[in-house]
């Protein structure tokens, strides 16, 4: 897991303040808060949701967990911390889909109540992608799962699996899908087939009527921007049109001439 946060507990840094810390935490759905107690032996971690909601706990030692592990954790009033983004690892071991509001929790700081009833959120607002990691697209199912062993309401991420439609679907795509990669050496190839394309099409069209044509088509061009007889593709193109024109001319010129001479005869 990667560490995105961390720090000590003490008088400045309460833990209402570390609570504070996580909800704020930002590109991360479901942060994992690390708690040490600096004089004893507790220690564990606190699974968070988007919204600023709390999951569920695990302690370290004993295996307690649940809202009796969260309780003892948030007690702490010395020692150090550290959010944790847990990636693609699963979370299922820490998520008892408690949905504790972290804003009645901290009014209720120090003297956390026995029971979780008066934290809880009864319809809390869960949003059917906030599994979804960042960055990957990788889906975390485990809040919906622990959601369908401890349901609470038919909204949200459980009604994906329950079978009930949503009003929103997304689909998160990596930045390195071929979709969203430029391919240049496509580009190039539909660039010379298009230049290729024009080239040819322009020589049939001036064999066939020649100069007129030729300007015809520089006027075309250069009512789109494109300036044909200053263009380096077409420079030699020209240049070789020029001359066979010439050419041409020349040699029905020379027919005429063979032919007056024949008639005078």
């Amino acid at each position: 897991m990667d560490v995105i946060i961390e720090g000590q507990i003490d008088q400045e840094e309460t833990i209402a303040d570390v609570i504070a810390t996580v909800v704020g935490v930002k590109g991360c759905s479901t942060p994992i808060l690390r708690l040490n107690d600096g004089h004893s032996e507790l220690s564990g971690r606190i699974l968070f949701g988007q919204g600023g909601f709390i999951l569920g706990g695990k302690l370290n030692v004993g295996g307690a967990s649940g809202y009796e592990a969260i309780r003892q954790l948030l007690t702490i009033q010395s020692g150090n911390y550290a959010i944790l983004d847990p990636l693609r690892k699963p979370t299922s071991e820490l998520n008892q889909a408690l949905w504790l509001s972290t804003d009645k929790i901290i009014q209720a700081l120090p003297n956390l109540p026995a029971t979780e009833d008066s934290l809880a959120d009864k319809r809390p607002e869960r949003f059917s992608d906030s599994a979804a990691r960042p960055k990957t697209g990788q889906i975390d199912i485990a809040p919906q799962m622990a959601g369908m062993a401890n349901p609470r309401d038919d909204g949200g991420a459980d009604s994906i699996l329950k079978g009930h439609p949503t009003g929103e679907h997304r689909q998160i795509t990596s930045a390195k899908s071929p979709s969203r990669r430029y391919n240049e050496n496509r580009w190039r190839q539909i660039k010379f087939i298009v230049q290729m394309t024009v080239g040819l099409g322009l020589c049939f069209l001036i064999m066939n009527n020649s100069s007129t044509m030729w300007e015809t088509t520089v006027k075309i061009g250069k009512s789109f921007g494109c300036d044909l007889e200053n263009n380096a593709l077409f420079v030699g193109f020209q240049n070789s049109m020029v001359n066979w024109g010439k050419q041409k001319a020349e040699a029905i010129k020379q027919q005429k001439k063979g032919n007056k001479g024949k008639s005078s005869h």
